[in-house]
This record gives structure tokens, sequence and C-alpha cells, in this order.
């Protein structure tokens, strides 16, 4: 069973998914396989070297990932392009590690509703949090400035969307015991749900 585990930046989905993991789920993080498919000399990184330049890697070969972010993303074609070429590999990817049926697999991903990701999953759940707490995490987490972190917020369906295309709402907004709270109780419909 695949859940799709969505939010905007920083609203708490790994710990979310984290707490999914204890009670026995596998999770699958887009994000990680999103750097494993543009190591050196992978087909994902010659095809984005021909498509923005050899600028967009390190001296050792490796992606600059933030050079190209900031390369990018105030130019909607530019993301669009991006989006094609890396999309696919990692939906590929995801689908390849999730095929046992008798297993719940948490999906990961902070694009999952702009990547259309969401049509291959058995269940979607948007993690939710205060703009604040999303500001304040991001910037002690990345060590990115709040301006970054709002350019993109702007690249993201907003939070109304995402939670109208949700099947599940876990906020993260209050304590921890309060998320952790919420997750055992959607673990118990998700057990009986696998079951049917």
């Amino acid at each position: 069973m695949r859940i799709g585990v969505t939010g905007i930046y920083a609203s708490g989905k790994g710990t979310v998914c984290s707490m999914f993991e204890q009670l026995g789920a596998i999770v699958i993080d887009t994000d990680i396989i999103a750097r494993e498919i543009v190591n050196p000399k992978s087909s994902v990184l010659d095809m984005l070297v021909q498509t923005f330049g050899n600028d967009i890697l390190n001296t050792d070969g490796t992606l600059n990932r933030r050079y190209l972010a900031q390369k990018v993303f105030n130019n909607k074609k530019l993301v669009e392009k991006l989006n094609s070429i890396t999309h696919p590999a990692i939906l590929q990817e995801v689908i390849r590690r999730s095929h046992d049926s008798s297993t719940i697999y948490m999906i990961n991903t902070p694009l999952l509703f702009e990547t259309e990701f969401y049509r291959h999953m058995d269940i979607n759940i948007v993690v939710i949090a205060n703009t604040d707490q999303v500001l304040k995490r991001g910037v002690i987490r990345d060590g990115i400035t709040a301006d970054e972190i709002k350019a993109r917020l702007n690249h993201q369906i907003s939070l109304k969307e995402k939670m109208k295309l949700a099947d599940y709402i876990i906020d993260n907004s209050g304590s921890l015991e309060n998320t952790k709270k919420q997750v055992e109780e959607l673990w118990k419909t998700l057990i009986l749900m696998k079951g049917q």
C-alpha cells in the first residue's frame, strides 16, 4: 500500500513519517531519491548538464544543487524543464521500491500533488503547520533565509488546495504528543484498510 505524505515546506513531513516508521511502515523519501538519481555519471545528471550547462557542476563532478535551484527558481520554463527530467526518474524509483502490496509504504514527497505522484498512491496525507513555525523550522534546519523559503512555497500548490486533495490531514502545529496521537489513530485505519 502506497501512502503519499506531503505538506508545505518544513511542515514536519519527516517527523510524521518517522512516527509511521516506528509503527511498522517503510519510508521512502523522494528528496533522498532526487539526490541519488543525480550521482556523477548518471543519465539524469547527463541530461541536466545538456539542458542547463556545465556550470551546474561542482569541481568534483557532482551537482551543485543550490546553484541549480537559484538558476531555475525564478523562471517557470526552466523549472518545468528541470521537473520534466527529474520527476519521471524519481517516480520510477518510488514505484520500484514500493512493489510489495503487503507492506505499508510512506512516500515522503514535498511535491506530491504538483508532480501528479498522488495519482500513483492509494491514500494521500497532508501534514499542516502554521507559517511562523514553517519559517522558523526551515531557517534552522536548512540554513536558508526566510525569503528563500517563501520563494520555494510560491512554487508549491497552496496548503488549502493540498488539503482539498488529501484523504487525511495531520496537524503538526501543536505538541509532538498531539501529532503522535493523530499518527497512531490513522495507522489503525490504514492497517484495517490493508487487511481488506
